[in-house]
C-alpha cells in the first residue's frame, strides 16, 4: 500500500494504524462482522466512489450519528486510494472523527499535517489556507506559515491568508512576519473593510510590540513599529462629498487604462472603490495604496438627486503620497452636472506598486464586496440605480460591513 509522504518529507507508517488502539481511548472497536473498520475498508477496496460520493456518506453517517463509522470510512477511503485522491478536506475531516472520538491529540495532528501534504501538493490557494485555519485552531503553528505564504502569493487580491498571517505572527510573538503581512495586506484598498483592517493592523501590531517588550526584544518592537508609516502611507488617496439628497459615483481611470468604479471596485492596477455612499451618507472614496506612475482622471455620474434637497455642490478632494514628507493635497468645489466642466486628472510620480494583480470578474468583486456576514451591519447592492425610496435609506455608508474576522 503506497503511504502519503511524512509532512516535511522522509516516510512514516500508515495514517492512523487500523490495529487496536488507534482509536480513541475508551471507545473501542466493535469485533466481529459488525466491525465498521473491517466493513468500510473492505467496501473501499472493491469500490472506486468519487470524493463527492465520499462527502455524501460521510453526511449521511453524521446525520445518523454514527461517528465511529464516520471515522472508519474515511480511514478505509484514504488506505485505498492513490496520493492524488487523497484531498486535504479528508484529512480535516478525520482529524474533527478522532476528535469527536476522544482519539489521542497526536492522531489529530497527524491527520492535520496530511492535510497540509496535500494542500501543498494541490497548490490550490483554497485548500491551504483551510489546512492552515484547521492548524491554527488547534494551536499547531509550525507549518502555517509556509501554507499561508503560498496562498498570500497565488491570490494577492484575497485578504484571508493575510489576515490569518497577521493572527500568526501574533501568536509565534514574530515581528517579520507581522510587519511582511501589514505591508502586503494595506497595499491594497478593501471595499467594504478597508478602515476596520487599517485600524485594526495597528492594533494589532502595536500589541505585538509591547510583548516584544515584556521579553526585553525592544529593538524588534522599535524596528515594527517603524515600519508601520511606509506600509499606511497611500500613493493616492481621492475623495468625493457632496450636500442635498442624491447619489454621485466616482470612476476613476488609470493610467493604463483600467476604470474603477462601482461595477468594478478593484483594479489589476492596484485601484479600489472603498466606499460608495448615497443620501444621508454623501462620500466616494477611491484608493490606491501602491500604484503604477501617471494621470489619474477623476469622473462623477449622477445616480439619482432628490428634487427637494437637491446637491447645490460637489468637493473632490485628492491627495498624493499620503502620509508622507511629500504629501500633496488639492481641493476642487465643483458644481452638480456642470456640461462646462473639465476633468479633474491627477499625476502620480514615485508611485510604489511594481506588479499587475490577477483579473477577477466584476461579478466576483462586487458579490465579495456585498457579502453580509452573520452579526454583521449589512450592506445593500443597488438593484435599482433610480432614486431610493425613503424605507431603503441605508444606516451606514454601503461598505461597512465587517469581515467575519473579528482581529486580523
Amino acid at each position: 500500500m503506497i503511504r502519503p509522504v511524512a509532512p516535511g518529507g522522509g516516510v512514516r507508517p500508515a495514517l492512523i494504524p487500523i490495529g487496536p488502539g488507534s482509536v480513541a481511548a475508551g471507545t473501542g472497536r466493535p469485533a466481529g462482522p459488525s466491525d465498521p473498520y473491517k466493513f468500510w475498508s473492505e467496501y473501499y477496496r472493491k469500490h472506486d466512489e468519487s470524493s463527492d460520493q465520499l462527502r455524501e456518506t460521510l453526511r449521511l453517517l453524521n446525520l445518523s450519528q454514527k461517528f465511529t463509522d464516520v471515522h472508519a470510512a474515511l480511514l478505509g477511503y484514504l488506505n485505498h486510494r492513490g496520493s492524488k485522491d487523497r484531498e486535504p478536506w479528508m484529512y480535516i475531516a478525520l482529524a474533527i472523527a478522532v476528535e469527536e472520538l476522544k482519539g489521542k491529540p497526536e492522531d489529530i495532528k497527524l491527520a492535520l499535517n496530511y492535510a497540509a501534504d496535500a494542500a501543498q501538493r494541490t497548490h490550490n490557494p483554497n485548500d491551504l489556507v483551510k489546512a492552515a485555519d484547521a492548524l491554527f485552531l488547534k494551536g499547531y503553528y509550525e507549518r502555517i506559515g509556509p501554507l499561508l505564504d503560498e496562498a498570500a502569493a497565488k491570490v494577492p487580491h484575497r485578504s484571508e491568508p493575510l489576515v490569518m498571517s497577521i493572527n500568526l505572527a501574533r501568536k509565534t510573538k514574530d515581528p517579520k512576519r507581522m510587519g511582511d503581512s501589514i505591508d502586503r495586506l494595506l497595499a491594497l484598498g478593501w471595499p467594504g473593510s478597508d478602515d476596520y483592517f487599517r485600524r485594526e493592523a495597528r492594533k494589532q501590531a502595536e500589541e505585538l510590540a509591547g510583548k516584544l517588550r515584556e521579553k526585553a526584544r525592544g529593538k524588534e518592537a522599535d524596528e515594527l513599529l517603524a515600519r508601520l508609516p511606509a506600509a499606511e502611507a497611500r500613493d493616492l488617496f481621492i475623495r468625493l462629498t457632496w450636500d442635498g439628497d442624491a447619489d454621485y459615483d466616482l470612476a476613476i481611470q488609470e493610467p493604463l487604462g483600467a476604470v474603477a468604479r462601482f461595477s468594478m471596485p478593484r483594479t489589476v492596477f492596484g485601484g479600489s472603490i472603498i466606499k460608495n455612499g448615497y443620501g444621508n451618507h454623501p462620500e466616494e472614496i477611491y484608493v490606491c495604496p501602491r500604484g503604477f506612475n501617471g494621470d489619474y482622471t477623476v469622473r462623477i455620474t449622477t445616480i439619482y438627486t432628490n428634487p427637494d434637497k437637491p446637491p447645490t455642490r460637489l468637493t473632490l478632494e485628492t491627495i498624493t503620497h499620503e502620509g508622507t514628507a511629500e504629501e500633496k493635497k488639492e481641493t476642487h468645489t465643483l458644481v452638480p452636472d456642470d456640461p462646462r466642466a473639465k476633468l479633474v486628472v491627477v499625476h502620480l510620480s514615485g508611485g510604489r506598486r511594481k506588479t499587475v494583480l490577477p483579473f477577477l470578474s466584476p461579478e466576483a468583486i462586487v458579490e465579495s464586496w456585498f457579502v453580509t456576514s452573520p452579526g454583521s451591519q449589512g450592506t445593500k447592492t443597488r438593484k435599482d440605480r433610480r432614486r431610493p425610496a425613503a424605507t431603503d435609506a441605508p444606516k451606514a455608508t454601503r461598505g461597512d460591513a465587517r469581515p467575519n474576522d473579528p482581529k486580523p
